[in-house]
């Protein structure tokens, strides 16, 4: 159904492609004139297929401008902090599908994966996911060569384990999952998606930009990296409010795993690795997105 529905809509799905291929190539060659270039052609086909308008494309225009003036050295703190809170608001915005301009493809209308889950409604989304190839695109340090990449996932890989563990064992006492193994044909674009449109794009903002600044921000005090990643957690976790308040208790714990990960690193893809690893298992081998009646 979800394969069909893709390819129902060609100028769409090769839109989406090409924003996915726009991501994807930062970890090439972190060149505007590359991700900018690919990330302008997925524009055009979210055009002419209406899935953007003139103002969501103004909206991140603009929002790539702020991100570009904050990474500029020469501002004066008073102007860099007021550019950093216009950001923040464009983008969280943006990330809550508040500003105009954006009609995002549902490809999952309210279907419950099991007998026991909740119905799940699945988008990709544009507005969300330029949040974050802006935040990455515009010099954000990332992963260029083999051995960095056995350092992030050497390092990942045992906080990501004891992450789960605590994940596993307190999700189940606020009744919100329960083990339910499957395997839907659809796992591949859910993971696709997952991934690149939302792990990416919520690492980016809230690691790579939040947490990386604030920690900057707070680096002569004594527990300046501890407030900043418990900071970054809580609001991490206030940002899924929709879900209810055990699914804020549980994100913030979550976000408090990837953010150790990115400070551990110093790296990016630590955090976006535990992000989509928690996901998928929470989507293969528990109730997706959370037990039914909670």
């Amino acid at each position: 159904m979800v394969y069909d529905l893709l390819c129902s809509n060609p100028l769409s799905l090769i839109g989406y492609l090409l924003l996915l291929i726009s991501i994807l190539s930062l970890w090439i060659k972190q060149d505007i004139k590359v991700w900018g270039v690919i990330a302008i052609f997925s524009m055009v086909c979210g055009v002419i297929s209406d899935r953007i308008a003139v103002t969501g494309i103004v909206s991140i225009v603009i929002l790539g401008l702020l991100y570009y003036t904050v990474n500029r050295i020469d501002l004066k703190l008073s102007v860099r902090a007021i550019v950093s809170v216009l950001a923040i608001i464009l983008s969280v915005l943006l990330a809550a599908h508040i500003i105009p301009g954006f009609n995002n493809w549902k490809i999952l209308d309210n279907v419950s994966l099991s007998e026991i889950s909740q119905p799940y409604s699945m988008y990709l989304n544009m507005d969300k996911t330029f949040v974050g190839l802006i935040i990455l695109g515009l010099g954000f340090p990332l992963v260029k060569n083999l051995k960095e990449w056995v350092f992030v996932l050497r390092s990942a890989l045992p906080i990501f384990l004891m992450g789960l563990i605590v994940l596993a064992c307190i999700s189940p006492t606020f009744n919100y999952i329960r083990w339910d193994l499957k395997f839907p044909n659809l796992v591949f674009v859910w993971a696709l998606n997952n991934l690149f449109f939302t792990c990416v794009s919520e690492e980016a903002f809230f690691r790579g930009f939040l947490q990386r600044n604030l920690s900057k921000r707070l680096r002569g005090y004594k527990y300046g990296n501890i407030l900043s990643l418990i900071s970054v957690s809580f609001l991490f976790g206030f940002a899924h409010f929709a879900g209810g308040f055990k699914y804020v208790v549980l994100a913030a714990a979550a976000g408090i795993v990837y953010g150790y990960a990115y400070q551990k690193t110093q790296r990016i893809e630590a955090s976006i690795l535990c992000h989509f690893g928690v996901n998928i298992i929470h989507f293969i081998f528990f109730t997706y997105p959370a037990l039914a009646n909670t």
